[in-house]
């Protein structure tokens, strides 16, 4: 089952989840030897290039909707590669069961996403063990680091329960 997001939903999922940093460097302290869930390719590449080795890496080969090429960071990183379909404004079954799998998975992987990864931001809340770290761009702004807890967890849930199953 896909779930789509209302227009509704569009503008409270423009604030940061979590704490908005200026920079990967601004965080890298408060992530050592922590479980890492990146979503971006600048935010992948920033972390991998700063050292942080992510679970799991989410990239669309897009920086603000325009294509770019996928940095070299991400291409060498030494993960699993799968591939999924996720159109903008939706999560798919399919990128969510790849979620899934890399969870439950002991090996780190590298989704790449044919459409937009941006709400996959939600689905790996809603799907990370208590404790994890995701990390993911605001644009022109920095990046946002979210601490999977209960409470992070809950709001994600409520977003998820909100969304139109299609």
């Amino acid at each position: 089952m896909d779930l789509v997001l209302t227009e509704n939903q569009r503008a409270k999922l423009k604030k940061p989840f979590g704490k908005l940093y200026s920079n990967i460097d601004a965080i890298s302290s408060l992530v050592a030897g922590k479980k890492v869930i990146a979503v971006g390719d600048k935010v992948t590449d920033g972390v991998i290039t700063k050292g942080i080795m992510p679970q799991i890496c989410i990239y669309d080969g897009r920086t603000k909707r325009k294509e770019i090429a996928v940095p070299d960071s991400i291409i060498k990183y030494p993960a699993k590669a799968v591939s999924v379909n996720n159109p903008a404004g939706q999560i798919t079954g399919e990128a969510f069961q790849a979620l899934k799998e890399a969870f439950s998975s002991c090996v780190k992987t590298k989704i790449f996403v044919s459409g937009e990864e941006d709400l996959l931001t939600v689905a790996a809340i809603s799907l990370a063990p208590v404790g994890t770290y995701v990390v993911y761009g605001q644009p022109d702004e920095g990046v946002v680091l979210v601490e999977v807890n209960a409470k992070t967890k809950d709001l994600v849930e409520k977003i998820l329960a909100e969304m139109i199953r299609k």
